[in-house]
């Protein structure tokens, strides 16, 4: 089990190729490096289940935020040359303070999703919900929190643009990991009061409306 403090905004067309342009070493942002290990090119397919046919049922009855399965592809063509797929199964406990997020996990590898499917199913649970994300994956960090790596996440989710900036380190007060998220956004032009605080779930919904 970890803490993730995360910090998500929307970025235009323009944002998403000037963030493109810096993760991929093509252009500069101030106190931003990039660090050694390279960009990933990854698509996710998260799918969401629950017991209930609302998510107001659900919190009523004390189910956990995210009981998830996750397929992640790095393709032939990702940018630090893999072709591979991995599977997880997390469980999320998810709270926010302030705007941002704060999730505590349970995540394992999965060698077979389909047989945790099949428990899933069989134990009185559906899937309600499907993301599908194409994303470029860094690790960076920044002198505004030293010693801290801002895993920066540049994607597509059903066709939407965001950045997603994660910080998963435990011995740092969560007070300082928030504000250094909303400092580190800055250093790509973006301004951290634009930050969506929703669920993607409700991100998605709004969209089809």
């Amino acid at each position: 089990m970890g803490r993730e403090i995360e910090l998500k905004i929307p970025v235009t067309y323009e944002q998403y190729n000037f963030i493109h342009d810096v993760i991929l070493g093509m252009t500069f942002a101030d106190d931003v490096k990039v660090l050694h290990g390279g960009v990933k090119s990854i698509e996710k397919r998260d799918e969401y289940y629950s017991r209930y046919k609302t998510r107001e049922e659900s919190r009523a009855a004390g189910e956990p935020q995210v009981i998830r399965i996750r397929t992640e592809v790095y393709g032939a063509d990702s940018i630090d040359g893999a072709n591979s797929s991995k599977a997880f199964f997390c469980i999320k406990r998810k709270t926010l303070e302030n705007g941002v997020e704060l999730n505590r996990e349970d995540e394992t590898l999965v060698e077979n999703p389909d047989v945790i499917r099949d428990i899933l199913n069989l134990s009185g649970y559906h899937k309600f919900f499907e993301k599908k994300k194409k994303a470029l994956s860094v690790n960076c960090s920044s002198s505004i929190l030293s010693g801290v790596t801002f895993h920066v996440e540049l994607e597509v989710v059903n066709g939407l643009k965001y950045i997603e900036v994660e910080v998963t380190e435990e011995g740092v007060l969560a007070d300082q990991v928030r504000h250094a998220l909303e400092r580190f956004v800055c250093f790509f032009g973006l301004d951290p009061s634009k930050r969506d605080s929703r669920s993607w779930m409700e991100i998605l919904s709004s969209k089809q409306k």
